[in-house]
């Protein structure tokens, strides 16, 4: 599967002013079953019986347990949206909640939530929408079964950002950080980041050393102002910089 080419086939059936947030849904659920996973919930943390207009609330999780996680207030509760407020950096549930002390009833809601196929998670916290203080949103998805390609969490990364800048209907308007330039070095190092490539791989297409990749990967966050290395090709496709189109170069 070429996993450019799916992000780009997403970004094409979005981009319509008059695609509707089912329609985003329904292309955003249809690129994440190439890729292996069965359910999506893209999400603010707040209310779903009474959510806020600006917020952001859109999943294929079961009916049942949709209905039952908004009549017990479960969202409350439940750890996976709690530590997605908290952290920037994507995680994968089992690993997190291995490790990080959680009340019984935080563990209640993630074994209910297994009961209906809803388990071996991985979410990407996304950016707050609306004043400060607002609540994260984030985006989870959740695996059908069986192994995984690696690679699918990147892409579901990159989905997931563009996910929530459609249904908010955010238009990609260059300001500040985001329309920042990057160097021809920094540009090569995002494509081939894009690509899917570690560290170590781009410096051997590049004939560079891993420590300089790191160096030029570095800047480039540091001029769009973002976190993660996903945040800083999601900005550099933004800005027409990379090429979703250009593949790794040969």
């Amino acid at each position: 599967m070429d996993h450019l080419d799916l992000l780009q086939s997403f970004l094409e059936r979005c981009q319509s002013e008059q695609c509707s947030r089912a329609d985003i849904g329904a292309a955003f659920h249809a690129a994440i079953e190439r890729l292996g996973f069965r359910y999506f919930a893209c999400c603010s943390r707040i209310d779903p019986r009474d959510p806020p207009t600006a917020t952001v609330l859109l999943h294929n999780y079961p009916a049942a347990w949709a209905r039952r996680f908004r009549a017990a207030g479960l969202f409350r509760l439940d750890p996976v949206l709690q530590l997605a407020e908290r952290t920037p950096a994507p995680f994968f549930w089992d690993a997190a909640f291995a490790t990080r002390p959680i009340t019984e009833r935080q563990r209640g809601v993630l074994e209910e939530a297994a009961g209906y196929g809803i388990a071996h998670g991985y979410t990407v916290p996304l950016e707050a929408c609306g004043p400060p203080g607002s609540p994260r949103a984030s985006c989870s998805v959740v695996p059908e079964g069986g192994a995984i390609d690696p690679r699918s969490y990147t892409t579901v990364q990159l989905l997931a950002l563009y996910l929530y800048a459609f249904t908010r209907r955010a238009r990609m308007q260059p300001s500040g950080a985001m329309g920042a330039e990057l160097t021809p070095r920094e540009r090569q190092c995002l494509q081939l980041v894009a690509c899917g490539k570690t560290d170590w791989e781009i410096a051997r297409l590049l004939g560079l050393s891993p420590f300089t990749v790191h160096y030029h990967i570095e800047r480039a966050k540091r001029r769009f102002d973002v976190i993660t290395r996903i945040q800083a090709v999601v900005q550099a496709l933004r800005t027409g910089q990379i090429s979703c189109a250009d593949g790794a170069p040969k």
